[in-house]
């Protein structure tokens, strides 16, 4: 192997994410499935983020993404917890429910968590926002991080009348 070859290995091995983790997953009765990972050294009392996906007809979800900062949360901490939700789709009616049951899923696996942090974006970073509002949660949340959510009221409504109408002439 040529030495440049060489550096640029040892390179991309340096900047690998090294930590050591726990990881939890299964589904719920309602069929939700879900995801949990934590630093090796999290303990009770530590915070946790509860990663909010995105809108999504697919109900195959059976490995729950925990989000773009994955990595970078899991490095700084932070345990992480995601459910696919038990509605496709437009999840908000389920939302609350599936997140309340993911805390308890998260309190069985690892302990009672300190701060949360719920993060999502779309869709995810409305739900976010929800599970921020929500009295179960409330007393918890430290911070939210919704990352373009769809919360601008009607004129979200009215983007998704067009796209459907437009969806049914097209897709007829």
């Amino acid at each position: 192997m040529r030495p440049r070859h060489l550096f640029l290995l040892s390179c991309c091995l340096l900047a690998a994410p090294t930590f050591a983790k726990q990881v939890f997953t299964g589904q719920t009765a309602n069929g939700a499935h879900w995801r949990i990972e934590a630093p090796d050294d999290w303990q009770a009392g530590d915070p946790l983020v509860l990663y909010q996906h995105g809108f999504n007809f697919d109900a195959s979800l059976s490995d729950p993404s925990l989000g773009p900062l994955r990595d970078l949360q899991l490095a700084e901490g932070y345990a992480i917890a995601a459910t696919s939700f038990s509605q496709r789709g437009w999840a908000v009616f389920t939302a609350i429910d599936d997140n309340r049951e993911l805390l308890d899923l998260v309190r069985q696996s690892l302990g009672e968590p300190g701060e949360i942090v719920p993060f999502g974006g779309s869709l995810g970073g409305l739900l976010a926002l929800k599970v921020a509002e929500h009295p179960d949660f409330r007393d918890k949340v430290k911070g939210v991080y919704a990352l373009c959510p769809a919360a601008a009221g009607s004129r979200v409504w009215d983007a998704a009348i067009d796209l459907r109408l437009a969806y049914d002439v097209i897709c007829a």
